[in-house]
């Protein structure tokens, strides 16, 4: 026959139990930066379609004009910075799900340097031709 004390009996909810775990409130404050940052990227991305569109005949001297707005270039360091975090973020998100120990460290090391890399990489981009100075 079994004792109470050889089973415990465990009064608190899951809800209860998550709340004890010491990385806890990190998930909801990862889950809210992937939609501030899809809220961020959605209207950046449709103004970014619309401007190719409308740019789609324009040869290169117009399109470097065009970045070298203030505006454009502001608009488009905004789009790629926040793209570039968010992409970051929802792979961090598959490799917590999908990987352990050692192999999450590395992968999560490896996504978070490609990822600043390229997003570096783009900005470097986008001021380059921003600063470039106007051809005639």
């Amino acid at each position: 026959m079994t004792t109470p004390l050889d089973h415990p009996t465990i009064l608190r909810s899951n809800l209860g139990r998550m709340r004890q775990l010491g990385a806890g409130h990190h998930i909801v404050e990862h889950w809210k930066a992937e939609r501030l940052t899809a809220i961020g990227t959605a209207p950046l991305s449709i103004w970014f379609i619309v401007q190719m569109l409308r740019l789609g005949d324009a040869d290169h001297k117009d399109i470097v004009q065009w970045a070298g707005k203030p505006v454009n270039t502001v608009l488009l360091l905004s789009l790629m910075i926040l793209t570039f975090h968010h992409m970051q973020m929802g792979l961090q998100v598959i490799t917590s799900d999908y990987s352990r120990g050692k192999n999450k460290t590395i992968l999560d090391l490896i996504i978070k340097g490609g990822t600043f890399f390229l997003g570096l990489l783009s900005v470097i981009s986008i001021l380059k031709i921003a600063l470039a100075p106007a051809k005639k």
